[in-house]
């Protein structure tokens, strides 16, 4: 009989303390969901300012100066180089990738690795492939350039213009971003629905010609050092994969290309900085509960950790002291028979001294009372 009314109160605990497991991130689903949405796209007019890419976004008045990380590119004639980059969607397991690229449209003559490629030309972002290093090679700046597989203009230069906006149009100190289109072209697939003979529309995976683009985040990291950022003897910006966090490059969409680089450059000069940990805190993540998965940011991601585990919290202490209860109960259950009727007994005293009696039974420990007569009728 007690081992029975144990395990039916373990159920009982369970079957209310599991939904709980998955409350922490059911609660914060909703603002996380929202993705930060880029600024309104500026075309470049050709002022000096922007020539010397310090450029001014025109809905929020924030200004970044990027002149100085410019200068390479258009007086140096240089490409800031990103070496072995690997682990996009759409990358080939096989296969690392090298990015160049330039700031506010400049372009300087075409890399020799592209030199000889069909159709290639003059470009502000290429991406050249190469197979990959064995294990445990690495790939250091600036040796020699061999394996080379395939080199594209993933970015306009003589053939259209750039435009640069807000990496998040409501918070200027995340960055700026530049963005590049009319790349050589690639094929791209897409699904469409179209309809059947009978009527009915059914999907279609057709692969469509189109340019490529490029992003270039940057992204604000007034913490970011110079010495961070792998250079070359031509100011070439090496990433070793695996080894800074300081540049990342992948092809995150078919036919488009982000590149994004944390720097102080990143920052606007006339607007308040938020710290890196602090953007951070608006990042995306993936969680999942019962009911599936769920995007959410770092911060309602913490935020509904907690309130889960205060939840959790409440209700094991809310279950224990029921149980409690219950062992004390099953313990004096003699006296509960007759003191329960008496607490609810017209007469006033009659309840004060069952309910005193109750109580002094439920924070008493030992037998002693079990085993005490019991009264027939009332305690007065």
């Amino acid at each position: 009989m007690v081992a029975r009314r144990l395990a039916t109160l373990a159920l009982f605990v369970f079957l209310f303390l599991h939904p709980c497991v998955s409350y922490g991130s059911k609660r914060s689903r909703g603002k996380g969901n929202k993705r930060s949405k880029t600024g309104t796209p500026n075309v470049p007019n050709g002022f000096a300012n922007e020539r010397q890419c310090k450029l001014t976004d025109k809905s929020s008045g924030a200004v970044f100066d990027l002149s100085a990380l410019h200068k390479a590119n258009i007086i140096d004639k240089k490409f800031y180089v990103i070496y072995g980059a690997a682990g996009g969607p759409f990358d080939h397991v096989d296969v690392s990738y090298d990015y160049h690229f330039t700031l506010c449209g400049a372009d300087p003559p075409t890399p020799l690795s592209c030199l000889g490629t069909p159709d290639i030309f003059r470009a502000a972002a290429y991406q050249i492939a190469r197979k990959k290093r064995d294990e445990g090679e690495e790939w250091r700046v600036g040796e020699d350039e061999g394996d080379i597989q395939n080199c594209v203009a993933i970015g306009s230069g003589d053939r259209a213009d750039w435009t640069f906006s807000l990496i998040d149009k409501d918070d200027p100190s995340a960055g700026v971003q530049i963005d590049y289109t009319n790349g050589q072209e690639c094929m791209k697939r897409t699904v469409v629905k179209k309809k059947t003979e009978t009527g009915r529309e059914k999907r279609v995976v057709e692969w469509v010609s189109t340019p490529r683009s490029t992003t270039i985040k940057m992204v604000c990291n007034p913490d970011a050092r110079a010495d961070g950022e792998r250079k070359d003897k031509a100011g070439n910006t090496g990433r070793l994969a695996g080894s800074t966090q300081t540049v990342h490059a992948r092809e995150d969409e078919m036919c488009h290309y982000t590149l994004e680089w944390e720097s102080p450059h990143g920052c606007p000069i006339n607007k308040p900085i938020r710290s890196r940990a602090a953007q951070r805190d608006d990042d995306l993540v993936v969680t999942s509960d019962a009911s599936g998965f769920h995007m959410q940011s770092r911060r309602e991601t913490r935020r509904g950790g907690f309130f889960g585990f205060l939840f959790r919290v409440f209700w094991i202490c809310f279950w224990g002291a029921g149980a409690l209860a219950a062992v004390q109960v099953y313990r004096h259950w003699r006296w509960m028979k007759v003191l329960v009727p008496q607490m609810a007994h017209k007469n006033r005293l009659q309840q004060k001294l069952a309910r005193k009696k109750f109580f002094k039974l439920m924070t008493t420990f030992d037998n002693t009372s079990a085993k005490r007569a019991v009264p027939a009728r009332s305690l007065v």
